[in-house]
């Protein structure tokens, strides 16, 4: 009895461990690199900020997916297997088209219910920045919820722990955001959190989530509608929401609409009694 109790504490703090370690290593190093490095040795040498910021953009996510390799190597002594881009890099795009497709699929439904009108389409160079910060958005939170958190809990339990608890942190974490309440955090729970998580599980693979994710936040800049925590970004087509707030989202967004929430759900579903049936799916 005793050494089970000591066993479970070993895992419980080896679990805690490897969770908090990476977490700080991935946001903590690439932020280093970028504010004491990057930013002051490119400023030397470019002018034009948005190049400036595409530039370290690109360098920060390189030492961020330098750090998640690092880490894991050396404290769980494995092949970090979920990083492998070789071979699924055309698959990769179809996560992104997944993504995005979904979030077309939404706005238009609201545009048949007459609660999406356009107003103006802008120039297709607006769309640079916010791909930029997706990309980057995509991949910090990805490698945190999924790579970190997500695999290793299914690791020492199963998938819908995981499943549960990654996805309910990753929700309510966006609290800060603009217009965010408690559906809000649920909602981020049922849809996003659970369908990049599931794309996660079955193929063990960091990269689908992570286009899968930047694919829908780009679709929202696309259309011109809010996405949580990047509302004031250039969009590429003008639109306005109209009617009730279960249906638009409100002032958090389609992000909040049920229509977004039973879709994900739906699609979620499917995917999950498929991998489950074919026995991808670990059981309680």
């Amino acid at each position: 009895m005793k050494n089970d109790k000591s066993e479970k504490k070993k895992l419980i703090l080896r679990t805690s461990g490897l969770i908090t370690g990476g977490i700080l290593t991935c946001i903590i190093v690439p932020a280093i690199f970028k504010i004491l490095v990057f930013k002051p040795i490119i400023s030397l040498f470019v002018d034009n900020e948005t190049i400036i910021k595409s530039i370290v953009a690109g360098l920060t996510i390189l030492i961020l997916i330098l750090s998640y390799y690092l880490f894991y190597s050396f404290f769980e002594k494995r092949r970090i297997s979920e990083l492998i881009i070789s071979k699924v890099h055309k698959s990769i795009l179809l996560s992104f088209l997944f993504g995005f497709g979904l979030i077309s699929l939404v706005v238009f439904i609201l545009y048949l219910s007459g609660n999406y009108s356009f107003v103006q389409v802008n120039p297709f160079s607006n769309l640079l920045e916010p791909f930029m910060l997706f990309t980057v958005m995509g991949i910090l939170e990805e490698f945190i919820f999924r790579g970190i958190i997500f695999r290793i809990i299914e690791n020492v339990s199963n998938t819908i722990y995981a499943l549960i608890v990654s996805s309910l942190v990753f929700g309510f974490i966006h609290f800060a955001n603009s217009g965010f309440s408690l559906f809000s955090g649920i909602a981020i729970t049922l849809h996003l959190g659970l369908l990049t998580g599931i794309l996660f599980s079955v193929t063990k693979n960091i990269w689908y989530p992570v286009f899968l994710h930047i694919g829908w936040n780009f679709a929202f800049v696309f259309y011109g509608i809010i996405v949580s925590g990047a509302d004031e970004l250039n969009t590429f087509i003008e639109a306005k929401l109209s009617g009730p707030a279960i249906i638009t989202g409100g002032e958090f967004g389609p992000e909040n609409s049920i229509i977004t929430i039973l879709l994900s759900l739906i699609v979620f579903m499917l995917i999950y009694l498929f991998n489950k049936k074919n026995q991808k799916i670990s059981r309680l």
